[in-house]
């Protein structure tokens, strides 16, 4: 009987540690700074570049459809809050749907650049973010982020090439913020505009066919064709 509740005692102790370490790397890695994003992605960088150069001539077929405001295409200025409340309800819907179990990536589109090139008052909870881990604000790289974390900070995210240099006219890179796992990427535009790319067609469809707002002009990119995208 004793060996039984040693045994016992055994057992929850190790359950216990395995529990405990389990929660530690959860945490861990909730949110990261990675200088290098070739392990982390799972597209090719490069391959993604040489699509948007040249789209007949790449290896990899990438598809893309954008979500846009009306008017903006025509040269309405958008209002800005206009575009934080209309966009985020979308991009929270979407990254909940794809993103659980899996990590997102956030960088620079194409080259990495300093993430804040200045030190102005914005982007209060993504600054903060920096701080908090000692980054400094010159790092180039991306961030990576669980799903729960992502979502906190959806609101700067979607702000950050528009609002980070604090200039009429003058905006930042977009944001690419890839799924760990499937080749499917949320596009920022500093134009206020968020498009998506997958080499799945099927994802960009669901998104589609989930998100009928009459609130958005969906345009397909070049070279993409969705049945699910009136012409």
């Amino acid at each position: 009987m004793g060996w039984r509740r040693a045994g016992c005692a055994g057992y929850r102790r190790r359950l216990t540690w395995v529990i405990s370490c389990t929660l530690i790397k959860n945490i861990y890695f909730m949110i990261e700074f990675k200088k290098s994003l070739k392990k982390i992605l799972p597209y090719d960088r490069q391959q993604l570049s040489e699509f948007f150069n040249d789209a007949n001539g790449s290896s990899i077929k990438w598809q893309g459809v954008s979500f846009q405001l009306p008017g903006g295409r025509e040269g309405k200025k958008i209002n800005f809050r206009e575009y934080v409340e209309t966009y985020e309800p979308l991009f929270k819907k979407v990254v909940s749907k794809f993103g659980n179990g899996s990590y997102w990536v956030v960088n620079h589109e194409g080259k990495d650049l300093k993430w804040f090139p200045n030190d102005d008052d914005n982007l209060t909870h993504l600054r903060a973010l920096f701080k908090q881990n000692d980054v400094p604000n010159t790092f180039r790289g991306a961030i990576s982020f669980s799903m729960d974390e992502l979502l906190k900070f959806s609101m700067d995210l979607i702000s950050y090439p528009y609002v980070v240099l604090e200039k009429d006219g003058f905006l930042y890179k977009d944001l690419d913020i890839s799924h760990g796992e499937l080749q499917f990427i949320i596009k920022i535009s500093g134009h206020l505009n968020i498009d998506f790319l997958s080499t799945d067609k099927g994802i960009l469809n669901e998104i589609v066919n989930e998100n009928p707002s009459k609130l958005f002009i969906v345009k397909e990119y070049r070279g993409t064709s969705l049945g699910s995208v009136s012409k």
